[in-house]
């Protein structure tokens, strides 16, 4: 993804949620931005934390999410950068 691209991403979203990166599967190595979405962060430490739902829909609860799948009231709202691997 080229950074016009990630601009034009950006200029879509609350300029106050939080910006949260997801992590490779080995915790190390770079690999090019992919897409960007929303979603609910809740932080377990100062250096990560667990992604929810924001809310439940009728489509998601359609393919298999459930009430334990939606952010406790302490959640900050995240846009979430997501790595091609």
């Amino acid at each position: 993804m080229k950074v016009s691209e990630l601009i034009e991403i950006l200029q879509k979203h609350d300029p106050d949620r939080e910006v949260i990166l997801q992590k490779d599967p080995e915790g190390n190595g770079y690999s090019p931005l992919c897409k960007a979405n929303t979603g609910a962060y809740v932080p377990e430490t100062t250096w990560m934390g667990e992604r929810y739902l924001e809310e439940l829909t009728s489509y998601l609860k359609d393919i298999g999410y459930t009430e334990e799948d939606v952010a406790p009231p302490s959640h900050q709202k995240a846009l979430f950068l997501i790595p091609i691997n």
